[in-house]
């Protein structure tokens, strides 16, 4: 089938590589003790004398010692700090609608955002955990059935549920970003969820006509998904799809082949240019030729899709069908019912066994085959000549 998400991207924090370097400083010379004096001669020198004169000398060495050792060193010789050389801290990449932060500056005062705490997981308490279940069980239930729904045509109930569903999936969120994280994939499928079901809802109001909000819902899926996905990613090309054809429908037949050009680059790229969904793509641009009343490039787009088709299990695929009835209608226009008739049978009988006579697509195109075999030169009545050629 189709946010509102805003993802705060936080710098990386590295650590800033210290690079440590000695100060090389002289070390501290070591004082010299003053030299004694001459001792007197041996005639004159008596033993008390000389006791003395040792006792003086050492308790000169040793003042010396302790006045070297307390004195602190000069500005020269005093060993320097390390020196720090701080790294420029990387660059976070850039992230949609990321918070810009300020340059670091040297001893500036933290910023009020860093003071801010910052969000941490924790586990669930049971209430929560009790919670997150039933909300997880309805919602997936609720947007089963929406889709039921929507395969039927019935639009309103479609809608209800699916508006049951994105508020579920919208209450889960909260819960799955405390335990576990933004980036956790659980957290991250979740918000795949709440996309899938704007788109829906965007395809809802679209075959209702409400094209205005069908844009408004359309957009904000794809917001999410170019944010998670990318502008590459198959998901991505369906919301471009749907886009498209709310144009188409509107008559803004540039600005449609604009999104189906974005669809059809991602889908040729991604699944490959025979892929069944390419084919839709394909089909799709030829109808907004056709709608330009440009039947040669319709036919050429359908021609496209109708080839992937063929190559599969075309006789019970409803969009093998749409093609086969597209092409027919082209034939119609140009008056050839000759070529136009087989095209529309093989879109009626695969509707017919694949959804039945009371569907509303079926009867569509049983009314189209009807109307061209009015206009052909065939005498049989209509019913009888369907009946045989069913067979």
């Amino acid at each position: 089938m189709s946010t509102e998400n805003t993802d705060e991207s936080k710098e990386p924090s590295s650590p800033a590589s210290m690079t440590d370097q000695e100060a090389s400083g002289e070390q501290p010379e070591n004082s010299q003790t003053a030299s004694p004096e001459p001792a007197p001669s041996r005639q004159e020198t008596n033993p008390a004398v000389i006791f003395s004169l040792i006792v003086l000398v050492i308790g000169i060495m040793v003042a010396v010692y302790y006045v070297n050792r307390s004195e602190p060193p000069t500005a020269e010789e005093a060993p320097q700090p390390p020196e720090t050389v701080q790294a420029e801290p990387e660059v976070a990449p850039p992230v949609h609608r990321a918070v810009p932060r300020p340059s670091p500056q040297k001893e500036a005062k933290p910023s009020p955002d860093s003071e801010k705490p910052q969000p941490t997981t924790r586990k669930l308490t049971h209430a929560e955990f009790d919670k997150l279940k039933s909300l997880e069980s309805d919602a997936v239930s609720n947007h089963e059935a929406a889709g039921e729904y929507y395969r039927r045509g019935d639009y309103a109930k479609a809608l209800v549920h699916y508006q049951k569903a994105r508020s579920g999936f919208e209450q889960m969120l909260p819960y799955y970003r405390k335990s576990l994280g933004d980036e956790h994939d659980t957290t991250i499928t979740i918000r795949k969820n709440i996309a899938a079901v704007y788109n829906a809802i965007g395809e809802v109001y679209r075959n209702q006509k409400k094209y205005t909000d069908a844009l408004s819902w359309l957009n904000k899926a794809l917001e999410i998904r170019e944010r998670l996905l990318g502008k590459d990613h198959p998901e991505t090309a369906e919301t471009y799809n749907n886009i498209a054809l709310v144009y188409d429908a509107k008559g803004q037949y540039a600005k449609a082949l604009e999104w189906y050009r974005k669809d059809l680059a991602i889908s040729e790229k991604t699944l490959g240019s025979d892929h069944p969904e390419t084919a839709k793509t394909y089909n799709n641009i030829g109808m907004v030729y056709f709608h330009q009343g440009d039947h040669t490039n319709a036919l050429e787009w359908f021609k496209k899709a109708l080839a992937i088709h063929e190559k599969g299990q075309s006789d019970n695929d409803p969009y093998a069908a749409m093609t086969y009835n597209n092409i027919a209608e082209v034939y119609r226009l140009q008056g050839d019912f000759v070529l136009a008739l087989p095209e529309y049978l093989k879109a009626y009988r695969i509707l017919l066994n694949t959804f039945g006579e009371g569907n509303s697509t079926t009867r569509i195109v049983k009314v189209n085959l009807a109307r061209a075999y009015g206009k052909s030169e065939n005498a049989t009545p209509f019913g009888e000549w369907l009946e045989v050629s069913l067979r």
